[in-house]
């Protein structure tokens, strides 16, 4: 069964208006900025890469965790922090509209980028001194944009970490999904919305990691769907849509969860029994070919070929700790997370950074 929350009678809108002199923190071109670095393979950060994005001219986006961001144009990678004007090194999240910004999900609200000048949009303020994240999740922020997307209207919303759902239409916040699953310590939600999708009809879908299961807007109404209604767990960390409109959903590796898909309709999940490879799945990506590619942060990256699940490796490595995988214009694979960055080309795997 689903539970259907109509906008004007279940959620509550709180819209933020943000003065000018409120959004910039940086504005100095990129050209005049000092330190951008240059090199062939990036030296892989402390913790890690967090996401990738294929930007429109088919160059890449790396996001890292504390490094900032790094542009690949398909010789060099040049590197951005703070010191050019990111209003965070912890970069989760990477997007553009069509005017072609390029939106930075950060640890410190929004960052936009016009190709020549970073500025820095924080969101609505949220208050932690409840004491919540220290007690559940200590690594969190409802002040931080962890995902990040853009809707058919050119709205950006923005999962929170704690904070549920922002819609942004470049002027104001509209707030949403605030009172959606499990509530802490405290007795209040704090949602974390971990990833947002948008489908091929142009609904957009939110993932909830504070047991929210997984929540579909269809432009004027939201649509919750949970255990009971087919999902096999209700903390979900990543959603995918393949060419043919089915939607899949990894979870925390929780219980019962698996490889879930619902092709608009029913849910299907494949467990480990099934052969599943793991049931803690951080990000999914389909090839050319239909494999759908599975990526975890404990384990290591698969292949699902709409039969049976099998583990990838190169010349008998296997890739552990993959955050994102993505394909770039040339059919290429990426992939890669707290080990580093590697290219898959169909036959050769190119590791794209370097430790030392």
């Amino acid at each position: 069964m689903k539970f259907i929350f109509i906008n004007n009678t279940f959620l509550i809108l709180v819209s933020s208006f943000i003065s000018c002199y409120g959004q910039v923190k940086n504005n100095k071109p990129i050209s005049e900025a000092e330190k951008v670095i240059e090199v062939v393979k990036i030296p892989v950060p402390k913790n890690g890469f967090s996401n990738a994005y294929l930007d429109k001219d088919g160059t890449i986006w790396f996001s890292s965790n504390g490094g900032g961001i790094y542009h690949y144009d398909g010789r060099i990678f040049k590197n951005y922090t703070e010191e050019n004007g990111l209003s965070s090194n912890h970069v989760y999240s990477i997007t553009s509209d069509d005017k072609n910004n390029l939106w930075l999900g950060t640890q410190n609200g929004l960052t936009k980028y016009d190709r020549k000048q970073f500025q820095h949009i924080p969101l609505p303020y949220q208050d932690t001194t409840t004491g919540w994240i220290s007690t559940v999740y200590p690594t969190l922020s409802p002040n931080a944009a962890f995902a990040l997307a853009t809707d058919n209207n050119n709205n950006l919303w923005i999962g929170t970490g704690g904070a549920g759902a922002y819609c942004y239409d470049g002027k104001t916040f509209k707030s949403y999904l605030t009172q959606i699953g499990q509530k802490q310590e405290d007795s209040l939600y704090h949602n974390w919305i971990p990833f947002i999708r948008k489908d091929n009809n142009g609904n957009m879908w939110f993932a909830s990691m504070t047991h929210g299961g997984v929540i579909q807007f269809d432009g004027k109404d939201f649509t919750q769907y949970l255990i009971k209604d087919g999902l096999s767990e209700d903390q979900v960390r990543t959603i995918y849509c393949d060419k043919n409109g089915r939607i899949w959903f990894g979870f925390n590796g929780n219980r019962n969860s698996g490889l879930t898909v619902y092709d608009g309709s029913s849910f299907k999940t494949y467990s480990v029994k099934d052969g599943l490879c793991n049931k803690r799945i951080r990000t999914m990506y389909e090839d050319k070919n239909g494999n759908l590619w599975l990526g975890a942060d404990l384990v290591n990256l698969c292949l699902f070929d709409g039969q049976k699940f099998s583990e990838f490796n190169f010349n008998g490595k296997a890739f552990s700790k993959v955050l994102f995988i993505l394909g770039d214009l040339e059919d290429n694979i990426w992939f890669g997370g707290t080990n580093g960055i590697w290219k898959f080309d169909g036959e050769i795997v190119t590791e794209m950074t370097t430790s030392k």
